[in-house]
């Protein structure tokens, strides 16, 4: 769709407590409650904030509708407001890294699951991959999911691109040592197709490492809108699906490229 409804999306970086789901979301609901006075319509949040991050606990791991999940749609229905967030989820004899998209509602709209899995730390061990992009509309904005290690993967942001996507979320729990990875990447995704990207990260300490937040939004031409420091935050810009149209008609990087090229 040209021209879609704007809307305005919060980043809310908050660390977790670890393994206490309980005291996490009761957290989110403080932040939800603030961005809707705030004005914002999605909220999102990091990699598995629920629990923290942690590539080697099954700890409450949840099937489809599962009391996390269900907590978010309570939260999402109580306060009127779009949320993503991402848990670990049953599958089997293995997990899911997933992200849910919640209504105002109440009710999960879409459904993630991540990817990419981090070998380097064994999170391919006990999870199994995603076999899927997805893409959804809210409020009239075309929208695409990732979790963290995706970012390190331009070729999903392209097909993301093809299919006319014009805002990317990316829960990420991104430590300290790599930031600047995580940075770049996002404006690089941003840039070379042409879309918002908006990378929401852990801040704080957990048993498995140290983060130091980053989240920001990025819009189609690569320009930072919005980015939080290293202390719990809640960041948001407005994203206009006319920009990124108008960014395509002027610079026409996915027309010109070479699709024969293997």
């Amino acid at each position: 769709m040209i021209g879609g409804e704007k809307m305005d999306i919060c980043c809310a970086q908050l660390g977790s407590v670890f393994e206490k789901p309980a005291a996490n979301l009761a957290r989110a609901e403080d932040a939800v409650k603030k961005a809707v006075a705030y004005g914002s319509d999605l909220i999102v949040f990091p990699e598995q904030y629920p629990t923290g991050w942690d590539p080697a606990s099954s700890l409450s791991a949840e099937g489809r509708e599962g009391p996390i999940a269900m907590e978010w749609c309570r939260i999402a229905e109580e306060y009127g407001a779009w949320i993503v967030g991402s848990h670990r989820e049953q599958y089997g004899e293995k997990l899911l890294n997933t992200a849910l998209l919640i209504g105002h509602d109440g009710v999960i709209h879409a459904r993630y699951s991540k990817l990419h899995l981090f070998s380097p730390s064994g999170e391919d061990r006990l999870y199994s991959k995603g076999d899927a992009p997805v893409v959804f509309s809210c409020h009239g904005v075309s929208i695409g999911l990732a979790i963290c290690y995706d970012l390190r993967f331009p070729e999903l942001f392209r097909r993301y691109a093809d299919v006319g996507a014009e805002c990317i979320i990316v829960p990420a729990a991104w430590p300290c040592s790599r930031l600047k990875h995580f940075n770049l990447f996002l404006q690089s995704r941003a840039i070379e197709n042409q879309f918002y990207v908006a990378g929401i990260c852990s801040t704080g300490r957990t048993p498995v490492d140290h983060y130091c937040g980053g989240s920001m939004i990025v819009d189609p031409r690569g320009e930072i809108l919005c980015r939080a420091g290293e202390d719990e935050a809640l960041i948001s810009a407005v994203i206009d699906p006319a920009v990124v149209h108008e960014s395509r008609r002027l610079f026409p990087i996915l027309k010109d490229r070479r699709q024969d090229i293997r």
